[in-house]
């Protein structure tokens, strides 16, 4: 920390930054779920959220989705039925225990409605900014995500958490139901 003309702590620049970086964040994520929550979509933000890693992670397994997002397998269990149910997500045939996933023809539609949708979102958001200054943010996120993941794909930790959901005992909020 450096000081100021005054003698009192006055923050780096760096952290300052840092600190603004996070509030951004915070932000964003408060409106995304806002947006998500009130966007026309059939999809809520909890089954955004597993559907996405469905698409993105062909094959996955109920507890590769309980691990990814630190839930309980019982809420993940849940969470899974539940679209299920709707006729968006299916079991695949496959060996070993769990089996994979894959999404159904109406969970395909729902998740490209809901991409269109958000898509449209940040689309509108990045209206004024040139070609170059979008190339740079899509590398600076992409590098800002990739350095909160380990490298076997588990996530840094924040302080005082504990890396197993099911260590504390006790099962994590669920967050929005479908």
């Amino acid at each position: 920390m450096q000081h100021n003309d005054q003698g009192e702590r006055a923050e780096d620049p760096r952290s300052t930054d840092a600190s603004g970086i996070l509030h951004a964040l915070m932000l964003i994520s408060r409106r995304g779920v806002a947006d998500a929550r009130t966007a026309p979509t059939s999809l809520s933000m909890t089954a955004q959220s597993i559907v996405a890693f469905i698409v993105d992670h062909p094959g996955t397994r109920s507890v590769d989705l309980a691990r990814e997002f630190r839930l309980n397998r019982s809420t993940v269990s849940r969470q899974l039925g539940d679209l299920v149910a709707l006729g968006l997500v299916r079991e695949a045939s496959g060996t070993g225990r769990g089996r994979p996933l894959e999404l159904t023809e109406a969970g395909r539609r729902a998740y490209d409605e809901t991409v269109a949708i958000l898509q449209a979102v940040v689309d509108a958001s990045l209206a004024g900014w040139s070609d170059a200054e979008v190339a740079r943010f899509a590398r600076d996120l992409a590098r800002f995500n990739a350095a909160t993941t380990g490298s076997a794909g588990g996530r840094v930790e924040p302080v005082g958490s504990s890396p197993d959901p099911d260590a504390s005992g006790e099962e994590p909020p669920r967050g929005i139901r479908p």
